[in-house]
């Protein structure tokens, strides 16, 4: 039974710092003082000293791809490339080196149009320059847009003749498809992909944690259905891992429960929001409600300012509305990506028609992103206890296009990060991985600054916004434990909670606020044990 002693332990418990804690069977048992916790376990041979190291509850992420992160990995790279021609030569070399055989698909996802020097999307033809003997899929960043080569639109049978799936865009150019492929006509594309096997899912799986227990994540809240493609894959995959005692991290799986099929294959499984272990449990069903703001294809009231058009909405509101009560009453809580303030409208209005028609009062619905808001959005969130599901890290990439996309007026309405908290709105920070980095240390610093890590814009972007560091943190531990039903049990470092923590370099609420980015997770702790 492990003691750590000589700590500066920021409990997140009533803003009390201790020195000292004990676990016991994987919880915390005594938190205190040095004397007070030696005193009732000196008997104890494993004492640690701290040292004056600052100690944290773990960090809690509360929505990303953990498995998409983790099968990228091993993907051709297309993360920060500068231009098409890069994507072009990296793509080419990567089938030759892994002499990859004609026919397979080469699929991966990451590039950004911003970044690039062409200014425009990639397109078929830029594709069939990497190869037409191989379908090709790449995905952007946002993973709400897709280009597809020739040999892929082939095998796809998407030609001049195609029309829009509903939810969706096949972009075409004097009638014939670009190769360019929006929001739901993507699933023409990823439903053609075979679904991962069990092993290819546990070995992904594996590879990746220790990336995130690097950055402090003792619990991560992911939604891997879309990505893996079989429920039953999914489940047998983290099960497995569960019971091998191979999970170095507590897992809550969130479900992409998308159709009235899937939604009876959960039933059919006894699936259900809670149900699981310590260490792996049932989270919410995911739905998605519009697409991103970098493909302009987040769901805007008002039309973009520099493409003619608001956006996309997946589901009509009564698809939505039959979905979220068909998910609710097979025992889920619901958790909808929304950006666009249409498409968060909307969401709203599927969350209210539940809460008129349920019986339970504590359904912690959640909207996922909820950028563009306005205070009459925000007192709705409010009013029916919507928890506000945001990645601070969107702030430091989307900054330079968010004006450009919506204009200024509309621009300061987004990412109202500190105005939620003080609204008193449930805010749970996440980082939607692999769209953006799981670092919780750079999440924080950009909610605090409102800026990138090279410190642009220099005055925030809507500093006003700009949010107290320990406010931050709450937000990556109690805010993402209240998400998940166990505020109880995880996010603080008291007595009967999880003896789950962090150890950092330096006292994070003390640093200045420029030099958050500079702090370091040195140990991660999950059950009162040295995962990292």
């Amino acid at each position: 039974m492990p003691v750590f002693i000589n700590g500066n332990i920021l409990s997140l418990h009533e803003d009390k710092v201790y020195e000292s804690f004990c676990i016991k069977d994987g919880f915390f048992a005594r938190v205190g003082t040095n004397e007070e916790v030696l005193n009732e376990y000196k008997e104890e041979e494993e004492v640690f000293d701290l040292k004056g190291k600052t100690v944290l509850p773990g960090f809690n992420d509360a929505h990303m791809h953990f498995l998409n992160y983790a099968v990228q990995k091993n993907n051709v790279d297309l993360v920060n490339i500068d231009s098409i021609e890069n994507i072009i030569n990296r793509s080419a070399s990567y089938i030759k080196d892994k002499n990859i055989p004609k026919g397979s698909w080469i699929v991966s996802r990451g590039w950004n149009d911003n970044l690039f020097k062409e200014k425009r999307l990639p397109n078929r033809y830029d594709l069939d320059k990497i190869s037409t003997d191989h379908p090709i899929i790449f995905s952007r960043i946002c993973g709400h847009i897709a280009v597809v080569n020739s040999k892929a639109l082939e095998l796809l049978k998407i030609d001049s003749n195609t029309q829009n799936p509903s939810g969706g865009v096949i972009d075409k150019e004097n009638g014939d498809p670009t190769g360019i492929l929006r929001e739901n006509a993507l699933n023409i594309a990823l439903d053609s992909l075979p679904a991962l096997t069990v092993e290819q899912i546990k070995t992904s799986l594996k590879s990746a944690f220790t990336d995130a227990l690097s950055c402090g994540l003792t619990t991560i809240q992911t939604e891997d259905l879309t990505h893996c493609k079989s429920l039953k894959n999914l489940l047998q995959a983290y099960r497995e891992l569960d019971t091998e005692g191979s999970l170095p991290i507590r897992f809550v799986l969130q479900l992409n429960l998308n159709t009235n099929e899937l939604l009876n294959e959960a039933k059919e499984l006894n699936l259900r929001t809670n149900l699981g272990s310590d260490s792996l449990k049932i989270g919410p069903v995911k739905l998605f409600q519009d697409g991103s703001l970098g493909g302009r294809t987040a769901a805007m009231k008002e039309p973009y300012c520099d493409e003619p058009h608001k956006g996309v909405l997946i589901y009509k509101q009564e698809e939505l509305d039959d979905l979220v009560l068909k998910a609710h009453d097979g025992g889920f809580q619901l958790t909808i990506h929304a950006i666009g303030d249409e498409a968060c409208e909307s969401v709203l209005n599927s969350y209210e028609k539940l809460k008129e028609v349920s019986s339970n009062k504590d359904l912690r619905p959640t909207i996922v992103h909820a950028q563009f808001t306005n205070n009459d959005l925000l007192q709705r969130f409010k009013t029916l206890g919507v928890i506000a599901n945001v990645q601070p890290s969107f702030i430091m990439t989307d900054y330079p296009i968010v004006e450009k996309a919506v204009g200024k007026e509309r621009a300061q309405d987004s990412y109202a990060f500190n105005t939620m908290v003080k609204m008193g709105i449930p805010v749970a920070f996440s980082s939607d991985a692999p769209i953006e980095r799981f670092n919780v240390i750079e999440g924080i610093y950009g909610a605090v600054n409102r800026q990138d890590l090279k410190g642009k814009p220099v005055e925030g972007f809507y500093s006003n916004e700009g949010m107290n560091v320990m406010d931050a943190i709450r937000c990556y531990t109690l805010g993402s434990s209240y998400m998940s039903f166990e505020e109880n049990i995880k996010g603080k470092i008291k007595q009967g909670y999880y003896g789950d923590f962090i150890v950092l370099s330096e006292d994070i609420s003390k640093v200045p606020k420029e030099r958050i980015k500079e702090v370091k997770v040195l140990e991660t702790y999950v059950a009162g044990i040295k995962k990292y």
